[in-house]
């Protein structure tokens, strides 16, 4: 099922990422609180007591939970599967409950999450059965929490599959939670019914009342709770703009100089990410062309932001270890293949690192 909706309230998207409310030890709904009172007298000298009945009185239900997304959006890559969101449930209910659980993606707009501009698929439900906060093989897939005890709350993984669609974004999605009976371990109990605000509190009778906050998709006191998070799509658009340049020549030096036997040209390589994700783990490679020779300590790796290709420094001279040439930064001569390498990093949506080197024509 998929929720379509346009706007979030200030309210809402606070409690995106709200903290778990957890209450304070609450009486048992069930309990009997029973109360007897005494009077002493004196009557002709002679003392006296005199007893009342017992009143009692049982303690209602309290219903409330609470569904809390843990951490910020999930990044992803398109085409990926089993992509992991997760969150915390807690029963706030003054007694053990089932508390059944419903995935669904919003068609929302969330400024904190995103703007939803593709639909997730296979999206299922599981228990962290393990307790280690990270969902593996051990965990079961679920569609309710099983006589959740009072106060007690317990981490889920909303699994989905990302769709192999260029230019996505992200995906919204939502899991709620529904008080319903407990007291029957192994099966789902149905939703729980508020007592009719009409009906006058029975000492005798354990009656319903909702207790709970309203949020984007539920009511106020309807026994439910949704909280929200995104699949953002973590993407990067790279590209390589190579340029090559004459730095001097044996005759005109480094007044217009030209490309003869003998002159010393430097290559340029811009290396940009148009986003609009990170782009991690970058290596840069090329290898020195046929009819020219590599200028030893000549590689230079700028940092992320650097947009001109002028030489700073030198590196380490050559030995004859095949890699042999690095630099504080990252780059690197391969005697062996001919080959510049220069390790890049994480590069930045809308930044370019640029990598220069020197050779001479032979």
């Amino acid at each position: 099922m998929y929720t379509k909706l346009k706007l979030l309230s200030g309210a809402a998207i606070l409690s995106i990422f709200a903290t778990p409310a957890f209450a304070q030890q609450e009486t048992a709904a069930g309990t009997n609180i029973n109360n007897q009172a005494t009077v002493s007298f004196t009557v002709g000298g002679t003392n006296g007591t005199a007893t009342s009945n017992t009143a009692t009185f049982v303690v209602d239900k309290k219903v409330n939970l609470s569904v809390v997304a843990v951490g910020g959006p999930t990044r992803v890559a398109v085409g990926s599967n089993d992509q992991v969101t997760t969150w915390t449930v807690t029963n706030l209910t003054n007694s053990t409950q089932d508390i059944r659980l419903t995935a669904d993606q919003q068609n929302v707009s969330i400024p904190l999450l995103g703007t939803d501009d593709f639909n997730v698929s296979n999206m299922r439900i599981f228990r962290d059965t393990n307790n280690n906060g990270q969902w593996d093989a051990g965990d079961a897939q679920i569609t309710y929490l099983d006589e959740l005890a009072a106060d007690a709350s317990v981490t889920v993984f909303i699994v989905a599959n990302i769709p192999n669609t260029p230019g996505v974004k992200a995906a919204i999605v939502g899991l709620q939670g529904t008080v319903a009976a407990g007291g029957s371990a192994g099966s789902l109990g149905a939703d729980l019914v508020a007592t009719s605000i009409l009906t006058p509190d029975s000492p005798t009778t354990v009656d319903v009342v909702f207790a709970d906050d309203a949020n984007l998709l539920d009511q106020l006191r309807d026994g439910k709770h949704w909280a929200f998070n995104a699949y953002v799509i973590d993407s990067a658009v790279v590209s390589v703009l190579k340029t090559s340049r004459v730095i001097s020549d044996p005759y005109n030096l480094l007044v217009n100089p030209k490309a003869i036997p003998g002159a010393t040209m430097e290559y340029c390589l811009s290396v940009s990410n148009a986003g609009p994700g990170i782009a991690t783990g970058m290596a840069l490679s090329d290898i020195v062309p046929a009819n020219t020779t590599y200028v030893p300590g000549s590689i230079v790796v700028g940092t992320p932001g650097t947009g001109t290709c002028i030489l700073l420094g030198t590196s380490e001279d050559d030995d004859a270890t095949g890699a042999d040439e690095s630099d504080p930064v990252g780059g690197s001569f391969d005697t062996g293949t001919k080959t510049v390498r220069g390790a890049l990093g994480s590069v930045l949506p809308s930044t370019t690192v640029n990598v220069a080197f020197r050779v001479t024509i032979n």
